[in-house]
This record gives structure tokens, C-alpha cells and sequence, in this order.
């Protein structure tokens, strides 16, 4: 009997989860670097809802998401209730192909599937369905170089828009944009570099570009690049109001008292601050009341 015992075999411990292996250049995808570095499309969804809320005084279900990549910003939405829908439009059809493998079909359920929609179109193209929020942020807005084309796109954007609803985009500044340089943040298993390559001052032309290095010392350079004008806030509001829109305001991002930068808090102000480098919000509002002779305006 003891020795029987004895050969009993021992029982072994839990096996510990495997490790995910570490981003490289050669194994990393750029779109899932993107949204680690770059996005954090739940707490800003819940954030447009709340703020629509607080100005209208109804919850928005219906949403709209302009050069939307990989619609992760869309996906999150319909997720906050189960009357949410939403719209994604984006011209690349890669980038919308990966999101609806990666995003959609990963990440929602067959309910929440059905009431997200995504577009391959130009944004200046799509006005139906109506929406009760339409927002174009990380700056994407900025590939039109030219007054016509933004002034256009914000009409078209106005035109998608119920009665009530509301525009918002995302915009920044500063001095220190407004000359080259790179922002280096370290992130889990990578390093995320936002890379202001050049500006012109004349034009406000901007080449920025998107680098990802790693621990093992591979580098992603040029993951993403982007051929922009840099447009300022008095121009931004200027277009709002030339297509129609109300209450046309800015939200500025509050500062952290410790470490001097955004704390991600947004309060609507008219005077901002001499900060170096800023980012806020211009949110317009499309009158619940069509003014007389407005439409034939802006054809």
C-alpha cells in the first residue's frame, strides 16, 4: 500500500496563462497600436452622450461617426443602450474592412451588430440618415486644405443633422504645433511617437506622422502619416456659423494642477489659455426651427 501510494501521481499546480508575446515591427498590427496609443472610444462616447444630454435635455440614440478608421469610437456606442444606432463613414476601405473583422464582429453582439451601420463614401457625400450628433475627431477633418472644401463638408454636415442636433469636432493649437518636434509616450510593450514633422506657417500645412518602437529595439516609422492644414479655432467657428449652426461654442480641456498637462475635463469658455499646446472641442447646433430663406442660402 505505501508503495502504491507513492506512485501516485502528485497533483500539479494550476498552469499560469500564457504570456501575450511582445510587440515587434514584424508581429505588431498597426490598427491595434492605434487604438491603445491613440483612442479611448468608451469613455468618449459616454462623454458625447452626456454632453448632448445636458444641452438638450433628451438621450442620444442616434449617432454619427465621420472618417470613423475603425470604428472602434461606433462600436462603443451602440454598446451604451440598446436603442443606440449609429453610423460609421470612411473612404478607406482597408481600414473599414479591419474594423468590421476586428471591431464589429469581435466585440458586438448580433443586436448591437444590426444597429451599426458603416459607409465607404466620401463624408461630404452621405446625409441620410439624419442623425441627432455627428462628430469628426482626432483631427481628421484637417485632410481639406481649402476653405471651400471644410466650408462644404460642415454645410453637408449641418444638412445631416435633425432638427437639434449637434456638430462637434475635435481641434488643437498651440505654439509649440506650430514648429516640428516629437512627443514620445512609453505605453505597455511599446513606445507611441507623435511626430510633427514640419509645418509651414504661410499655408499651415502640417506633415505629422505616427512612429511605434519597441523593446526588442524594431521600429514601425511612418505607421501613419498625414498630409493636413492646421486650422485655427476663429476659422473653425467662423464655417459653423456661415452653415447655420447656433450656440456655436468651444469646450476647453482643463489642466492638471501636478503634471501641467490636459486632464481630459472639458468646460465651454470664450477666453482660453496661453497654453503652449491645447486641444478642445467646437461644437455647433443646428436650430430646431429652419431660419427663412437659410437653405437657399447655402446651395
Amino acid at each position: 500500500m505505501p508503495e502504491r501510494a507513492a506512485s501516485r501521481r502528485r497533483p500539479q499546480p494550476p498552469r499560469k496563462p500564457k504570456k501575450k508575446p511582445p510587440f515587434t515591427a514584424r508581429t505588431a498590427d498597426r490598427h491595434v497600436l492605434y487604438q491603445l496609443a491613440v483612442q479611448s472610444p468608451d469613455s468618449d462616447a459616454r462623454f458625447y452622450a452626456r454632453y448632448f444630454q445636458k444641452i438638450n435635455g433628451q438621450p442620444l440614440r442616434r449617432f454619427r461617426e465621420d472618417f470613423c478608421g475603425t470604428a472602434a469610437l461606433s462600436c462603443e456606442f451602440v454598446k451604451l443602450h440598446r436603442q443606440n444606432t449609429a453610423v460609421g463613414v470612411d473612404l478607406h476601405w482597408p481600414t473599414l474592412a479591419w474594423g468590421r473583422i476586428h471591431n464589429v464582429k469581435q466585440r458586438l453582439d448580433q443586436d448591437q451588430q444590426r444597429r451599426l451601420t458603416l459607409v465607404q463614401q466620401d463624408v461630404r457625400d452621405v446625409r441620410t440618415p439624419q442623425v441627432q450628433f455627428l462628430c469628426a475627431v482626432n483631427f481628421s477633418y484637417s485632410v481639406f486644405h481649402t476653405r471651400v472644401e471644410l466650408a462644404a463638408y460642415i454645410r453637408n454636415c449641418f444638412d445631416s443633422l435633425e432638427p437639434g442636433g449637434m456638430l462637434m469636432l475635435d481641434a488643437w493649437g498651440g505654439g509649440l504645433v506650430q514648429r516640428a518636434c516629437v512627443d514620445r509616450r512609453r505605453l505597455h510593450g511599446f513606445d507611441y511617437l507623435w511626430d510633427q514633422h514640419a509645418f509651414d506657417p504661410i499655408s499651415h500645412k502640417i506633415d505629422c506622422r505616427i512612429h511605434f518602437w519597441f523593446r526588442d529595439g524594431t521600429r514601425m516609422n511612418n505607421a501613419f502619416t498625414y498630409d493636413w492644414r492646421l486650422w485655427t479655432l476663429p476659422e473653425l467657428r467662423e464655417l459653423f456659423t456661415e452653415a447655420g449652426f447656433d450656440d456655436v461654442h468651444v469646450l476647453w480641456e482643463c489642466t492638471d494642477s501636478k503634471t501641467k498637462s490636459g486632464n481630459g475635463v472639458f468646460l465651454k469658455k470664450e477666453v482660453g489659455d496661453d497654453d503652449p499646446a491645447w486641444i478642445t472641442y467646437v461644437v455647433g447646433c443646428k436650430p430646431r426651427r429652419e431660419r427663412p430663406g437659410s437653405a437657399r442660402k447655402r446651395r
